[in-house]
């Protein structure tokens, strides 16, 4: 009899290395919440959160492209609340390549760092949920604990009060990938950056990337 444990580990591709498609034919499909509609899921929440990822590279009056996923960042120490919170949904941690059901009962370990939440089985997946190393009033990277922020220099709000991720921090996370979207973000974002945070990122990049980081010079 196969193994009952709710989980699945490496038995093909993790679902990092899928592409949009490839993913949903595994795991099922993504139809994820705008930021409109995570503000109302989490509204009067017992803890912080805001939007990361690439919705917070949307910076102009209209939306710029596609987003896959929506990303929902949390500190790392209000996994519980957090859960609590959304006791109706189920919880999936996602790490090393493995997907595992977060039971009830179940423990997340503190080195894992991202969560995926839907309604059940048979519903879509809604979010990612991205434990995030707040210590105090700071912001941590989690790659390399050295580069931190107040949180009040890591949000923003934006004119619906939907709390966003400041752009300078998300471009941070997607240095190290560089992937297509990720250029792209790149790109819109720059001109945008005032001259204080475009040294802020240049600074981070060359601290904790490769010396020929293209995107150091970009931030001269």
């Amino acid at each position: 009899m196969a193994d009952p444990s709710p989980s699945v580990a490496s038995a093909g591709p993790a679902p990092a290395e899928l592409d949009f498609e490839a993913f949903q034919r595994i795991y099922g499909p993504i139809r994820p919440l705008s930021p409109l509609e995570a503000f109302e899921l989490f509204r009067g929440a017992p803890f912080l959160w805001w939007v990361a990822g690439g919705w917070s590279t949307e910076l102009g009056p209209a939306l710029r492209r596609i987003h896959e996923d929506l990303e929902i960042a949390v500190p790392r120490d209000a996994v519980d609340a957090l859960r609590a919170w959304l006791h109706e949904y189920h919880l999936w941690d996602t790490h090393g390549g493995g997907l595992r059901f977060l039971a009830p009962d179940s423990v997340v370990p503190d080195d894992h760092e991202q969560l995926w939440m839907r309604r059940d089985g048979a519903s879509p997946w809604l979010l990612d949920l991205m434990l995030t190393p707040v210590i105090g009033d700071r912001w941590h990277y989690k790659r390399d604990l050295r580069v931190s922020r107040p949180m009040d220099e890591v949000i923003r709000f934006a004119p619906d009060s939907v709390p966003y991720q400041r752009p300078e921090v998300t471009l941070l996370y997607k240095a190290r990938r560089r992937a297509e979207k990720d250029e792209a973000d790149f790109e819109a974002v720059i001109p945008w950056l005032p001259a204080a945070d475009r040294a802020w990122l240049r600074d981070a990049i060359a601290l904790t990337e490769p010396p020929d980081h293209p995107w150091v010079t970009r931030l001269d």
